[in-house]
């Protein structure tokens, strides 16, 4: 007999077990008691007639359960050869190659059925005692039993460890859209391995925790807390007893079936787009809130303009391929939020930086806006203002977003823009939120062409302008997008092919988020195209990060 064949004589033992008992409580502890013995000992030595051994067990254990009732000695003339007694028993179930299996299973149960099945089987505890601590009932405590022993059984001959649970792979999660005020979706997924891997298993389909436990290597107990979490933050969802990714992911795949194709365009539009974009810069230059900036704040506006311009001339075409979506129909999220995120799939030893992947250079993150009030209540002549950076992560310079895990000690959102204002303002000693962490990142910042230096000075290098200033100069940049949009029309329509396919079951992904890496480099490229051509001098000395400050008084 081995460990599979244990359930064929599941039926005939509950019936012997019933006639005996006179119903199904103890009847069925009876049984599971049996079971359990029968695994112990089957890890010492082959059992040649498993009907009559069962029997047999469960005979002396119908003994037991009397002796045990009534407080009197019975006597057995059925011995089976080798069966244990209890202390045995539970010996040889911690000891046994076969209870590391049975361990090994119950780890991965969830825990409506793990937490009976390890008080009855490990602690030897009893149905009536397991039902009254949890404040359920004995049929209920037995259902679970029974419920819990089928899976191990059917667990006991399946294999289902995947790549996840020795090479986990990198999940990059992003968002279009506001995130929450603890900057979800980014922060429920960070740099976890778990929790990337977790939503990579459940992205193809719907799937059980347990499942996803055993693909990643990982007992129940510790997944749970993980899951529920994605699913609080609205990156899974929850379906009966099954979790499913509720968000795109993107792979290798998706990320280069149109680059060839966006290389072509870009190298043969990028000399006529930029005589668009030179009428644009020069209108730009035009305007006081850029006459008033330093020459360092200067190429980050003319960084920003160029590139949310291009941005949203291929976006509007993208657009009108698939159907765009206004953010006021974008879903609203916990703490705050509204969004759709989006992931993109790495494996565990990508070489991000390998010539093969050369598209990445020309990644162009969606424009991020993040804003805050600093509160200057009690320090004269300051009022209460709200502060906005505006910022796209290109190929021109990392924005702040990308530079929080190289600083020396880490800094929020809302630190640093207040820092670059008060240094901006030359009023640092007034504005209440400079922190010491501040000075120690000042070579990180000035690395990245936040901060310059000016002679002995520290200036600020971002362009500070306020809330009317930036609505002007989106105003431009939407003058200059739609021109290039219009002339260029055919050539972007191009790029509208090979869309990302969904899973079945994925019904919350908008249609333009299938399409996004079908043109996701072609801006950059231009770009890039127009800097080693010289075409674009102002922002020729890297890193001239596209960014910007705007403020709104109270």
């Amino acid at each position: 007999m081995n460990k599979i064949d244990l359930t064929e004589y599941a039926d005939l033992l509950l019936n012997a077990a019933l006639y005996k008992c006179g119903n199904i409580a103890d009847a069925q502890d009876l049984v599971q008691d049996t079971m359990l013995a029968a695994l112990a000992a089957m890890s010492k030595k082959p059992i040649n007639d498993p009907k009559a051994w069962l029997m047999t067990v469960l005979n002396r254990k119908y003994y037991d359960l009397l002796r045990r009732k009534y407080n009197k000695p019975t006597v057995s003339f059925d011995v089976a050869e080798d069966v244990p007694n209890d202390c045995e028993l539970y010996e040889a179930v911690e000891k046994s190659d076969e209870a590391e299996d049975v361990r090994r299973c119950l780890a991965y149960l969830t825990k409506l059925y793990r937490e009976v099945m390890v008080r009855y089987y490990m602690h030897g505890e009893k149905v009536r005692d397991i039902a009254a601590s949890l404040g359920v009932s004995e049929n209920t405590v037995k259902s679970r039993l029974d419920a819990g022993r089928k899976r191990i059984g059917k667990e006991f001959a399946m294999e289902n460890y995947t790549k996840q649970s020795y090479e986990p792979e990198n999940l990059w999660v992003t968002c279009s859209g506001r995130g929450g005020l603890d900057n979800e979706p980014f922060t429920l997924v960070g740099d976890d391995k778990i929790a990337m891997n977790l939503l990579i298993l459940a992205y193809e389909k719907p799937v059980t925790v347990t499942e996803l436990a055993k693909a990643i290597g990982i007992a129940t107990a510790y997944i749970e807390p993980v899951v529920d979490k994605l699913v609080g933050g609205e990156l899974m969802k929850r379906v009966g007893d099954k979790v499913y990714t509720d968000f795109i992911i993107y792979t290798e795949a998706d990320r280069t079936a149109n680059t060839a194709l966006e290389k072509q365009i870009a190298d043969s539009i990028y000399k006529d787009v930029w005589a668009i974009m030179d009428n644009g810069l020069e209108e730009l230059h035009s305007c006081d809130f850029y006459k008033r900036q330093s020459k360092f704040q200067q190429v980050k506006l003319d960084s920003f303009f160029a590139v949310r311009t291009l941005q949203h001339a291929v976006i509007g075409i993208r657009d009108e391929a698939c159907g765009g979506m206004p953010f006021e129909e974008y879903p609203d999220r916990p703490n705050g939020g509204k969004w759709f995120a989006m992931g993109s799939r790495y494996a565990a030893n990508y070489d991000y930086g390998a010539q093969d992947h050369e598209y990445g250079k020309y990644y162009i993150s969606g424009e991020a806006c993040s804003s805050h009030t600093v509160n200057c209540d009690g320090y004269e002549q300051i009022k209460n203002f709200e502060l906005t950076i505006c910022e796209y992560n290109t190929l021109l310079g990392g924005t702040q977003l990308g530079m929080r895990n190289v600083l020396k000690r880490r800094m929020t959102d809302t630190e640093i823009g207040q820092m670059l204002y008060a240094i901006h303002s030359g009023k640092e000693e007034q504005i209440p939120v400079i922190s010491g962490a501040c000075f120690e990142n000042f070579d990180n910042f000035i690395e990245r062409s936040y901060l310059a230096k000016d002679g002995e000075r520290i200036v600020c290098a971002v362009p500070i302008i306020t809330e009317k200033e930036r609505f002007e100069l989106y105003d431009l940049s939407e003058k200059y997008d739609n021109i290039i949009a219009e002339k260029f029309h055919d050539e972007f329509i191009k790029l509208m092919k090979n869309p990302v396919k969904l899973p079945p079951h994925l019904k919350s992904v908008p249609e333009w988020q299938r399409y996004m890496e079908c043109c996701s480099t072609v801006s950059m490229r231009i770009v890039k195209n127009a800097l080693d051509s010289s075409l674009f001098p102002q922002c020729a000395d890297y890193p001239a990060p596209a960014v910007l400050i705007s403020v709104r008084e109270d």
